[in-house]
């Protein structure tokens, strides 16, 4: 008769769950089917030990209620215990699992329970587990150790004789079958009578996991084989006639995936090769499997013939090393040594597109996958196309009509396979130049805008938009214009030219070749202006760092410019005192044409830049050289109202953007007003940007200051550079070289006057004295 135990001590649901979830999440993602085993049993004082000899059987997604049915049963007095290794879906649940139920081992475990076994593992384990399970601390710690397996292991005797290898090394319980039950961390541990007798109590079984330390595992089977070697061979030297390169298999978990990219690639191939062979192996496969695999990786310049035969040699090694035979053919599908044609990794590629060709693209120069959501075509930053590929090898490897072939399916090295054989499918990729490649055309939540007639159309794939606003145009923006009355004190000319630039920067055209710069002491609305405007366009706008636009000693790097591709606005706050327009890479970046950029560890690619530059800052950068050029392109806008202190509004960024959709319609009715009559600076920009030149021209200033100006005039480049330089040095200005200095005097018209004797200029001459000791004879 047996007794049942009241507990003191509560089953943790949450424990058991997360054991349950550890243990079987890794077959679930996989694609594969299978069982879990709950088995129990009450403590009975006739026996020595507890009876377990009740069990309950749920599927793989069903790992909430086998928690809830092992805390139940933990609750009535029972210890509980769980199948390490899935079983069979097909397996027969009137009665126990056995190892015949067992198709895959996704763990090694080891149980100890001897103290001498604990103290020594406490000092070394060969490799970190992946998952501690500690089912008592008195009267010493019983743990159990769990190494995940980085691939699910189809040849059980090796996994066995793995096992057996593990629990000779750390001393742990001999019981090592594919179908060993393990007690369910989270419950209570009911000790039986002659063990209650020897010190053991009543605990809760805990639980550490490690999930997302590489530093413990998944592990390759090879690598639980290095660590925990066959006892009989431990110490035995290796056998370098029969495995060549076997020095080079370590305890590494380099996947399948990356084993044949660097194979392929020519890295260390013969060390690669061998691990490779050594993994296939380890999971099982025939040897006509492993021969076929190798001869398909011929190193250049060997023939496939010779890659065999070496291969072959590693393959012997291997087995003979880890005591792991060929799998019994008569248990092998004909199929398994070659998949079906409608199972290849260029079939499932197929399959994958045909899924998928509608709504994913592939671009070669930037290394990105792109999706589209219904409205715009965006990167996709999270492998989804790897998960979806390895949702099309799950699919297949439901079909497979063997275990090994559906083991190959569902790995790594297929998954990464299928997703890039379909990059290069013509239904995927693209070019970089399909892309946003229309300059007036606005993507907005509420359509497609055409900037021409500020009419909307329906969102389309075919548009190639990868940018959409963060606002739909509708509405009024009353606050907004109430704020532009107050930081423009009142002046509707002003009011009127930021929204015709606003209205530009809607569009990818890039005909005014503009740099906007938004200047003011502080206080003054400018930073709010710009914020707005970058937070209403959304994925057009981006910000720059101000130092890509100011001048230094070295260049960036050209994942700077990448990241400036089809955007329409390009904003950059808060200059500092003291700084320099880059002159040379401003006029680049506005004057249209192509930029060359990479991404990060992608090649080199062309794109015509879209963005208007917006510069905001309180310290105006000086100019070294003031051409037409730069008079053409800065305009000079001022915000030179300080809003008082008693007036300013903290929430004034939050009720703008409030108003975005408001706001978006004023900046559209800006566009087509820019279309009708260009930009048109009003006289306070015209003034503003006159004066910063006035200010920054050093050679206009030093004309005024040093130089006396007509068509009868004359002076010998020497005495005009001494007078130049003494000037420069007297001001704090660039003086530059002589060469430079007189291409400046040749870009403002002074014509060159060469004599046999000396070197000058017409149009100038010093109002001093010229200090040149070789004066000019005309």
């Amino acid at each position: 008769m047996t007794s049942v135990v009241q507990p003191l001590i509560q089953p943790n649901l949450t424990v058991i769950a997360a054991h349950l979830l550890a243990l079987f999440a890794p077959v679930l993602a996989d694609g594969q089917g299978g069982l879990i085993e709950i088995r129990h049993g009450p403590i009975d004082p006739a026996l020595k030990r507890a009876a377990i000899n009740q069990n309950a059987w749920f599927g793989l997604d069903q790992i909430d209620a086998a928690a809830s049915y092992a805390a139940d049963q933990n609750a009535r007095g029972h210890n509980v215990y769980v199948g390490v290794n899935p079983r069979k879906p097909d397996t027969d649940q009137s009665g126990h699992g056995s190892d015949t139920d067992v198709a895959l081992a996704w763990w090694h475990f080891a149980d100890l329970d001897d103290p001498a076994a604990v103290a020594a593992a406490r000092a070394h384990v060969p490799l970190r587990y992946s998952m501690l399970v500690m089912t008592g601390a008195v009267p010493e710690s019983r743990p159990h150790f769990y190494w995940r397996l980085e691939e699910p292991c189809a040849n059980l005797p090796a996994w066995t004789a793995r096992q057996r290898a593990i629990a000779a090394h750390l001393g742990g319980d001999a019981v090592i079958n594919p179908s060993r039950i393990m007690r369910l961390a989270g419950t209570v541990n009911y000790p039986a009578p002659h063990k209650a007798r020897r010190g053991y109590r009543t605990e809760l079984t805990t639980l550490r996991t490690f999930v997302g330390d590489d530093r413990r595992g998944p592990y390759s089977f090879e690598a639980m084989a290095s660590a925990f070697p066959d006892p009989v061979a431990r110490g035995d030297p290796p056998d370098r006639d029969s495995a060549p390169g076997a020095r080079a298999i370590d305890t590494g978990r380099i996947g399948v995936a990356d084993l044949i990219a660097a194979i392929r690639r020519g890295d260390q191939w013969h060390n690669h090769m061998v691990r490779l062979v050594a993994h296939m192996v380890a999971l099982g496969r025939t040897d006509a499997e492993i021969i076929g695999l190798a001869a398909g990786l011929t190193l250049n310049g060997h023939s496939v013939d010779d890659t065999a035969r070496e291969m072959a040699k590693a393959m012997r090694g291997a087995r003979a090393k880890w005591a792991i035979p060929e799998p019994d053919q008569q248990n092998t599908s004909e199929g398994d040594e070659t998949a079906p044609v409608e199972l290849t990794e260029d079939a499932l590629a197929e399959i994958f597109t045909h899924q998928h060709a509608q709504d994913w693209r592939y671009v070669a120069a930037w290394g990105q996958w792109l999706t589209w959501t219904g409205r715009v075509w965006v990167r996709e930053d999270t492998l989804k196309a790897y998960d979806l590929s390895r949702k099309v090898c799950r699919a297949a490897a439901r079909k497979a009509p063997s275990i090994q072939l559906k083991t190959r399916l569902s790995s790594a090295s297929t998954i990464a396979a299928v997703e890039r054989i379909a990059r290069a499918d013509r239904r995927h990729a693209e070019t970089t130049e399909v892309w946003d490649r229309d300059p007036w055309a606005l993507n907005t939540p509420a359509g497609v805008v055409d900037l021409h007639t500020a009419q909307g159309g329906a969102h389309d794939r075919q548009s190639y938009m990868t940018k959409i606003t963060a606002a739909s145009p509708q509405g009024e923006c009353p606050v907004w214009r109430e704020f532009l009355a107050t930081v423009t004190g009142g002046d509707s000319e002003l009011q009127l030219y930021l929204q015709r630039m606003a209205g530009y920067c809607l569009t990818g055209v890039t005909s005014e070749h503009a740099l906007f710069f938004l200047y003011g002491t502080g206080a003054n609305g400018k930073s709010v202006f710009a914020n707005t405007l970058t937070a209403l366009m959304g994925d057009y706008a981006t910000v720059a760092a101000m130092d890509m636009f100011m001048a230094s000693h070295g260049d960036r790097h050209p994942t700077d410019m990448a990241g400036l591709r089809g955007a329409r606005v390009v904003t950059a706050i808060e200059t500092e005192q003291g700084s320099r327009w880059a002159e040379s890479k401003l006029k680049a970046l506005t004057g249209g044409d192509k930029i060359t950029a990479r991404f990060m560890r992608q090649d080199f690619f062309e794109f015509t830049p879209q963005f208007k530059l917006l510069v905001v800052g309180n310290h105006k950068p000086s100019i070294r050289n003031v051409d037409e050029a730069m008079r053409r392109r800065l305009h000079m806008i001022p915000f030179t109202v300080t809003i008082p202190a008693a007036r300013r509004d903290k929430h004034l960024p939050d009720r703008l953007l409030a108003e975005r959709d408001g706001i978006l319609g004023w900046a559209l009715e800006g566009c087509l007003e820019w279309q009708r009559i260009g930009l048109q600076p009003p006289a306070s920009v015209l003034a503003a940007t006159e004066e910063y030149f006035d200010a920054e021209d050093a050679v206009g200033r030093w004309l005024d200051e040093r130089c006396t100006l007509g068509p009868n005039c004359k002076e010998t480049s020497g005495a005009l550079y001494a007078s130049w330089k003494s000037w420069t040095e007297a001001n704090g200005e660039y003086a530059g070289s002589n060469k430079r200095f007189s291409e400046t005097l040749t870009a403002r018209g002074f014509a060159r006057a060469n004599t046999m004797t000396a070197r000058g200029f017409r149009g100038l001459a010093l109002r001093q004295a010229p200090t040149s000791t070789d004066p000019m004879e005309f």
